[in-house]
């Protein structure tokens, strides 16, 4: 048996995530929900480092000050 060509068209362009229905929506979800939580733990990671940092140039310039009033 043979089988017949039924179509001749051609592919012109795929677009990922076009349809708002499909399936490829659901599992970019939960990247997006990882990502903006990881976000927000690297934001409160990094304001404490700095804080950090803060306090220990803070507590170096209170030893200075004192040192020179002596």
């Amino acid at each position: 048996m043979k089988r017949k060509n039924t179509g001749s068209g051609k592919i012109l362009r795929v677009k990922n995530g076009y349809n708002p229905n499909s399936s490829s929506m659901g599992s970019q979800i939960p990247t997006f929900l990882f990502f903006a939580a990881g976000t927000g733990a690297f934001g409160i990671m990094a304001a404490q480092i700095l804080n950090a940092v803060r306090g220990h140039i803070e507590k170096k310039k209170d030893s200075l000050d004192t040192g020179k009033q002596r």
